[in-house]
Formats: C-alpha cells, sequence, structure tokens
C-alpha cells in the first residue's frame, strides 16, 4: 500500500498504558512516504588502527570524536536505505480528549502533546509509539509489560 504521512491526519497513539487513543499530527521527522537514507558509520572509540589507516573512516568535527564515518575514495559519506513504507518517521502528535464533555466552541479539546513517537513497527517498548488509523495494533512486535 502506497501511504503518506500528512500534517492534520488521524493516527492512532499507544500511551504508556497501552492504551490507543486518537490523536493528530503535528510534525513529522523524516520523509513522509516512509524511506530513509543515512550515513553509515560507528564509534570513534570502536575505530582499529587498520581501519584508520585504509582511509575509508572519517571522524567527525567533535572534540574528541563520537563517531567515525564510512567514506567514499573522494570523501563523501557511504550510505544505506530503506525504500519507501519500510521505515516511518518520528512525529509529533496531539492526543484527542477521549472525555465526551471537555468540548467548546472550537470541537474535542486535545489532552496532550508528545514528541518524537516512533512508528509501531519500529518499537520495541510497551507503549508511545504510533499506527496509522487503518491498521491493527501490532502487540506481538512490542515487549510485555513488567509487572
Amino acid at each position: 500500500m502506497n501511504r503518506e504521512l500528512k500534517i492534520g491526519m488521524h493516527i492512532v497513539f499507544i500511551d504508556e498504558s497501552r492504551r490507543e487513543r486518537d490523536a493528530l499530527l503535528t510534525a513529522i521527522h523524516g520523509d513522509p512516504h516512509g524511506s530513509m537514507v543515512w550515513s553509515i558509520r560507528k564509534s570513534a572509540k570502536e575505530l582499529t588502527e587498520e581501519d584508520k589507516a585504509s582511509g575509508e573512516w572519517k571522524l567527525d568535527s567533535h572534540s574528541p570524536p563520537l563517531y567515525a564515518y564510512k567514506v567514499n575514495e573522494d570523501g563523501t559519506h557511504v550510505t544505506e536505505s530503506k525504500e519507501a513504507g519500510e521505515h516511518w518517521p518520528c512525529v509529533n502528535l496531539v492526543v484527542i480528549s477521549d472525555n465526551e464533555s471537555a468540548q467548546d466552541q472550537y470541537g474535542r479539546q486535545v489532552d496532550e502533546r508528545y514528541s518524537s513517537i516512533v512508528y509501531q513497527g519500529d518499537s520495541t517498548a510497551v507503549g508511545n509509539c504510533y499506527r496509522f488509523a487503518d491498521e491493527e495494533t501490532n502487540w506481538g512486535e512490542m515487549q510485555p509489560t513488567i509487572s
């Protein structure tokens, strides 16, 4: 299915108690079509003397360096990617109140705002993730609640 995240669209937020709540999307941190490109990197501490001598790794500009990035002969970063629909970005959202009496002249009020919420397929946490409104929650991919 060809999907796209859009500001203002209805999504379902799964809170830390695994309660599903209606929400509206307010920001998208990445590609709204669900693709992603990132540089291949590793911790600067993991860089071996052989890696340093190879010329295939470039340290970042932090002092001291945090990461080493794999680079081509021309110095550009080597990347990996996921195709559209394989990785949904983090989003910001507002949760719509489930209290039917919490209304004003503009309609149902919002309860809370959340930021950097991950897609359910990218989460191993109990909650604090989102799914598309027409999807089922995939409880099998999430960790069980610790009691």
